[in-house]
């Protein structure tokens, strides 16, 4: 009959799925296809069974635990607690590497770990303290120099400091006359002489080499204005002479 050449078509595409071991997403297609294509419909009872079948064969694992009893499960004894504990599920990959049977005991374990390396570093520096004993004349050296660094460091800072404040040496900057030597924030270029080289003299000198006039005057022939110098770095400091209002005009 058409049911029982049903039933053995569909019996042949079961052996068929199991031993090539279909997945679920192709199975249930390819054999209702082949299930119609020999008994030309389709048949609702064929169609739910090759669905459930499939299903089985889809959540079928490759674990090495599947059919064994629970009873018959490995086991293992805690390292903290000293219980013991059955395989699961989640250990399937790493059975062989776990010695807890739980988080807070595999916590407990690596703070004991963790206690048991710090004591054994804490002998380890005991023995090293006397090499460090030897050796405490150099290192007291060290420290020293590196004191001296630390203070030198400190003290330009301080005084980078107070030069950007305003308030650090006085003679930051400055720069001495030719005429006189004298450390001077302001200096003005001029020629004096027949030599014709440019110099660079204080308030109180260039009244000396120009007559006290911007462009010179008869007394003083080769005098000749090259321009003004400041400090910009200047410091609260008091002037060592009063701007000259004719030479910053010019």
């Amino acid at each position: 009959s058409s049911s029982s050449s049903s039933m053995r078509i569909v019996g042949d595409l079961l052996r068929t799925l199991i031993s090539s071991r279909v997945t679920y997403r192709t199975a249930p297609h390819a054999s209702l296809a082949r299930t119609r294509a020999h008994t030309g419909r389709s048949s609702s009872t064929a169609t739910s069974y090759v669905i459930t079948i499939c299903r089985r064969q889809a959540n079928t694992g490759s674990s090495t635990m599947r059919g064994v009893k629970k009873e018959n499960l490995p086991t293992k004894v805690c390292v903290t607690c000293e219980r013991p504990f059955t395989w699961r599920k989640k250990w399937e990959l790493c059975w062989d590497e776990v010695t807890t049977c739980s988080k807070s005991c595999n916590a407990k374990r690596r703070a004991a770990k963790q206690g048991a390396n710090a004591a054994e570093r804490g002998e380890n520096d005991e023995e090293e303290e006397d090499d460090d004993d030897r050796s405490s004349g150099s290192t007291e050296g060290v420290k020293s120099e590196r004191a001296k660094h630390k203070a030198a460091v400190k003290a330009q800072k301080a005084s980078r400091r107070a030069r950007l404040e305003f308030n650090g040496d006085p003679t930051s900057g400055q720069k001495s006359c030719d005429e006189c030597n004298s450390l001077v924030n302001e200096l003005i270029r001029c020629q004096t002489d027949a030599s014709k080289r440019w110099k660079m003299v204080c308030g109180k000198c260039w009244v000396k080499v120009s007559g006290g006039v911007v462009d010179g005057d008869a007394e003083h022939p080769f005098y000749r204005y090259g321009g003004l110098w400041k400090n910009r770095r200047a410091q609260n400091s008091t002037e060592d002479f009063a701007p000259v209002s004719g030479v910053e005009a010019a």
